[in-house]
């Protein structure tokens, strides 16, 4: 699937996501809560983790950044 970006994701949830122009980090996760998406969260972390890093909002100018996919 193609990275999407100037559209919201259809449903509220985990989406592996990047940030352009590097485009470094394509295996991050963040939560889509409706609205604005978390702070990253990576495969090799436990589920305790990445629910502290889905509580962190990101700034809403940044999150209007994120490219995100669903696989």
């Amino acid at each position: 699937m193609n990275w999407q970006n100037g559209s919201p994701p259809p449903t509220v949830g985990w989406y592996r996501t990047t940030i352009p122009p590097d485009y470094k980090d394509t295996n991050a996760y963040r939560w889509w809560d409706g609205e604005v998406w978390s702070w990253a969260a990576f495969p090799h972390e436990n589920a305790e983790v990445a629910g502290k890093w889905a509580e962190k909002k990101l700034d809403a100018n940044i999150s209007e950044l994120v490219m995100w996919r669903e696989t």
